[in-house]
């Protein structure tokens, strides 16, 4: 019992010791009392782990001090991920920008009071164009930027599985496609996001034929705030 109980306090030392270089190293590492309280009871429990490992093992002071050095070592392992986590989530970001050139990566950290996104950057894909996953009425959609487009086009397809009957779409608007002119019917899109930039009552057109994949065009880009292309990167901003 004794030897539990003087592992326990050689291992709270050493946490403690821990947890000073890490709020000299990173001050913003623990922000809140709340954050503090969760570490002092992780320290807490991996020590009663550890001294219960101590005294029921019968296995040389050794071999139980290697494995005390272990919990240690994970515990610092789960501080570190902890300090740097904004860091870690930004180059997680960049290498799914990299993988997955559609999927719109956060660019500020700043939020509106409902809490969505204010900024969103989308890559260049290898075959020249910007793609965007988006959603339409709660409905994934991929789509492609097209500034030219006055208007977000859908393919019937898409507008289908977005909750939109064919039965009910008036094909009364004549479009110009690469194909001739077709006809297309206008809807109204409650709801159409990409990357959490959220814009309402959005019109739109359903295309029958004539379109391979469904268009981010103005009647959406132009509800935003700004919109800027680099060469590698399309910025939206709300």
């Amino acid at each position: 019992m004794r030897d539990a109980l003087g592992f326990f306090a050689i291992f709270a030392l050493i946490v403690a010791a821990l947890m000073l270089i890490v709020g000299l190293v990173a001050p913003g590492a623990l922000p809140s009392t709340d954050d503090r309280g969760q570490f002092v009871y992780l320290i807490i429990l991996l020590a009663v782990i550890s001294a219960g490992m101590f005294t029921g093992s019968t296995a040389r002071f050794g071999i139980a001090l290697r494995h005390g050095l272990i919990w240690i070592g994970i515990f610092l392992f789960a501080v570190t991920l902890y300090a740097f986590r904004d860091d870690f989530a930004l180059v997680g970001n960049q290498v799914m920008a990299e993988l997955v050139p559609s999927r719109a990566q956060p660019i500020s950290q700043l939020e509106t009071s409902s809490g969505s996104t204010n900024a969103v950057a989308l890559r260049k894909s290898a075959d020249g164009h910007f793609w965007a996953d988006g959603k339409v009425e709660n409905t994934h959609v991929r789509f492609m930027v097209d500034t030219g487009a006055s208007t977000v086009a859908l393919t019937l397809n898409d507008a289908r599985r977005a909750g939109f009957k064919p039965k009910d779409l008036r094909f009364v608007v004549p479009v110009s496609t690469a194909a001739g002119q077709v006809m297309a019917a206008p809807i109204t899109l409650e709801k159409l996001s990409i990357g959490g930039l959220l814009v309402r009552d959005v019109n739109a057109l359903v295309l029958r034929d004539g379109l391979n994949t469904s268009l981010l065009g103005m009647s959406y880009l132009g509800r935003l705030s700004r919109f800027e292309a680099s060469q590698n990167q399309l910025i939206l901003r709300r």
